[in-house]
């Protein structure tokens, strides 16, 4: 997920109004017909960040849906719970551990 952050060069505890700003801001900068594979990079991961449940799914999900999407499922339900969950740079880390390990 940390991929996504840095796709947008934004902060993971950036807001969705943050997300978004950088998100029109970039792809004025990286038009389709001038650089493809940027704004591809730039919207693949908007649409990834672009508000919290999305976050929140993305974050769950990614690392179990290849392997376990029983268990992703689960974790996501455990997730959405009525706390709000804000993603830390040391929760990302460790999933991006997780998945080289």
């Amino acid at each position: 997920m940390l991929q996504y952050y840095l796709a947008l060069e934004i902060s993971p505890h950036a807001s969705d109004e943050e997300i978004r700003k950088q998100y029109l801001a970039l792809i004025r900068q990286h038009p389709p017909e001038r650089d493809p594979i940027r704004f591809q990079e730039i919207s693949t991961a908007y649409e990834k960040l672009k508000d919290e449940m999305t976050r929140i799914r993305t974050r769950v999900l990614d690392p179990y849906e290849a392997n376990d999407p029983e268990k992703a499922m689960a974790e996501l339900i455990r997730a959405s719970g009525p706390a709000k969950v804000r993603v830390g740079l040391k929760t990302l880390m460790a999933l991006l551990a997780a998945r080289k390990g």
